[in-house]
């Protein structure tokens, strides 16, 4: 059972996968980068619904980008790329990298990277032939041939595997057999000449198997050797002189890709560890000391000036290894001489932004490794060229700038009306005045007093009517203050009360109140929080959260519940110019009293007692309305004072004052 819940889950990995080809699929256009080519045709099967598979010769990973609508000349030149062919049967294609055709009893063979052995297996199946074979090389090989006999088409494929030949047992029986030392000599036709002078040896070898001319020389010298490699490599030419036997021993295996080793008296011939022995001949590792520069900024810049030097960085960032003989060394170390140099450091002092500020904001041509913090906060050390140090002192001059500054001018206003009857027994009598019917002034110095410029922002006939609700004490100043803060940093405002009661619990049998000793407090009053943001176009962002809160009596010594409170809350944000007002209203409270006052004893007496007592009910009803006046600071421009601002005030309704005496000199003439 577990088995079964293994390959289905497989399953469901595997085909949510290709989901996303799929829809790159139903777009007629597809790509794969780096994947397994078992995979893209298991995708390229899922979308066309034929049943696409690869034989035994197909491994590794390709890459295919294709758009289209024709799915068969794109999966054609998928195949062309990755060097494989296809047999296209009704409902069922196979790939393979090898390609054999039939035509009147002849053959053809089209194969890429493939084995020998692959090369019999498909022949025999395809021939119809029995073919069997010795061990085989490994080695990949490719073949082309045209249209040929099956037995030619054999002996060419023996023909890719040295040492090997083709021998006929039967009419249709063939085996490949490794031909020995002796057959190999008699079927040699190159070229082999060692001649030995005075422990000097003189070589010429053209055209010949490693083994053969590895057997003639050390039978020559009359040393003994075992052979360890285990496919046939061949020398194409070699003429040289060598000033002793290891050494021309050693320019023959360099050749044909060995090396040997000396265990006692005899020579072993293995594959060479290094492929790139005969390039790295003369050269060794040598260490570099830089100076200022780290071994990972070096090592980059001498790949690209000298990529036939190859270099390894060393634990300690400022040493590395490099592979070069000695001519290179010396123009690699004349090149580092030239680069490792020291860049000279500047301070950098900043007048308004902090360090840290600059470092997590850096411009994109700075490299942040240029960067040295002092550790004072408002300063960095510089490391760069002279050219950067002026682009990093032309860029500060746009961001060491200070921050816009915000200030609101903040009037709270709380404005009361009350409604009542009274019945009271008692007569009063008063004496009057002449003169009172005709009584009546208007006056402005309440509203001048304020800190914010009431006149300025609302005009004359709002500043008269404030006036006037103050008089009659119908409104009162809560809150006249200006506050100042930092563009998008929030500024608060709280006048509260903090009520403090002791926690208790009423007991179920006595209804007694039990004091559990704890204290809490209600905090109640006007809490009130703006954040303003300057933006580009002299524009103040205000977000304004006001709420104000009441407590009602205290309760608790008589039910054990904390005292009542009711709070209103307003949110907005709004977008007004520098010097534009903002009115926050709505910030109502209502309560209702009722008071009784009575004349002793004659008061108590039924019916004629009513006419003794006196009742006052009467509803209170508060709005608090915040006036807000947001302004921003203009970077290296001088504001104005509180003092100048009422000057100017005083000024502008002595002008309203002259112009309305003129209007009235004029009515009288």
């Amino acid at each position: 059972m577990r088995i079964k819940k293994v390959k289905v889950t497989f399953l469901a990995l595997m085909l949510c996968s290709f989901f996303s080809w799929s829809q790159a699929f139903a777009q007629e256009a597809y790509e794969f980068v780096n994947r397994d080519i078992h995979e893209i045709l298991y995708a390229l099967s899922l979308y066309t619904g034929i049943s696409i598979s690869a034989d035994d010769t197909v491994s590794g990973k390709a890459d295919f980008r294709c758009s289209g609508e024709n799915f068969e000349e794109g999966f054609d030149a998928f195949l062309l790329q990755a060097r494989l062919y296809v047999d296209k049967a009704e409902n069922r294609w196979t790939v393979s990298r090898i390609h054999i055709q039939k035509n009147n009893g002849l053959y053809s063979l089209n194969a890429f990277d493939v084995t020998p052995l692959q090369l019999f297996e498909k022949v025999a199946i395809a021939t119809g032939l029995c073919v069997t074979y010795d061990s085989l090389p490994t080695m990949k090989v490719s073949l082309h041939t045209d249209f040929c006999l099956a037995e030619e088409l054999l002996r060419r494929i023996t023909g890719l595997c040295m040492g090997f030949s083709l021998e006929k047992e039967l009419e249709k029986a063939f085996h490949v057999s490794r031909v020995n030392s002796s057959q190999n000599h008699a079927a040699f036709s190159g070229k082999i000449s060692f001649v030995e002078n005075a422990g000097k040896w003189l070589v010429d070898v053209q055209n010949a198997p490693l083994s053969l001319a590895a057997e003639k020389i050390f039978n020559q010298a009359g040393k003994q050797f075992c052979f360890a490699l285990g496919n046939e490599a061949k020398i194409m030419r070699a003429c040289f002189k060598a000033d002793s036997f290891d050494e021309a021993l050693g320019l023959l295996c360099m050749q044909a890709g060995a090396e040997f080793k000396i265990h006692g008296d005899v020579y072993f011939l293995l594959p060479a560890k290094n492929k790139n022995s005969f390039a790295d001949r003369g050269k060794k590792w040598r260490l570099c000391q830089l100076n200022f520069l780290k071994s990972s900024e070096c090592v980059p810049m001498i790949a690209k000036r000298f990529p036939e030097i190859e270099c390894m960085s060393s634990n300690e960032s400022q040493r590395f290894l490099f592979l070069s003989d000695e001519e290179k060394a010396l123009e690699l170390k004349d090149f580092i001489a030239e680069i490792d140099c020291k860049n000279p450091s500047r301070l950098v002092k900043l007048q308004y932004i902090r360090t840290d500020d600059f470092l997590s904001h850096l411009p994109p041509f700075l490299d942040k490794a240029s960067i040295s913090d002092t550790g004072q906060g408002d300063s960095f050390f510089f490391i760069g060229s002279e050219a950067a140090y002026q682009r990093l002192l032309k860029e500060l001059e746009s961001i060491d700038r200070p921050v816009s500054r915000v200030r609101y001018d903040l009037l709270i206003m709380q404005y009361q009306s009350t409604r009542g009857s009274e019945w009271n027994p008692r007569l009063r009598t008063s004496r009057v005045h002449f003169g009172d019917i005709n009584d009546g002034a208007v006056q402005l110095g309440n509203v001048l007093n304020l800190n914010l410029d009431v006149i300025g922002a609302f005009g004359l006939h709002f500043a008269g009517e404030l006036q006037a609700a103050i008089s009659e004490s119908k409104a009162k100043v809560f809150a006249d203050t200006t506050l100042n803060g930092v563009s998008g940093k929030p500024i608060n405002f709280q006048n509260t009360n903090t009520y403090r009661y002791r926690d208790n619990n009423l007991d179920p049998e006595t209804g007694e109140p039990i004091y559990s000793g704890v204290t809490k407090e209600i905090i109640s009053g006007l809490k009130l929080e703006v954040t303003g943001t300057v933006t580009g176009d002299g524009m103040i962002t205000s977000k304004i959260t006001a709420s104000v809160s009441r407590q009602g009596t205290d309760l608790s010594t008589t039910t054990g519940n904390p005292p009542p409170t009711s709070e209103k809350v307003i949110t907005t944000e709004v977008r007004a110019r520098s010097g534009e007002p903002v009115v926050l209203s709505g910030l109502v409270q209502e309560e209702d009293n009722e008071n009784v006052s009575r004349t002793p004893i004659i008061s108590k007496i039924p019916i004629i007692g009513n006419f003794f007592k006196g009742r006052e009910t009467a509803g209170e009803k508060t709005e608090l309305v915040i006036y807000l006046l947001p302004s921003a600071e203009i970077f290296g421009m001088e504001e104005k004072t509180s003092a100048e601002k009422k000057e100017d005030v005083k000024k502008r309704l002595l002008e309203i004052a002259s112009k309305c005496v003129e209007v009235k000199n004029e009515r009288k003439i």
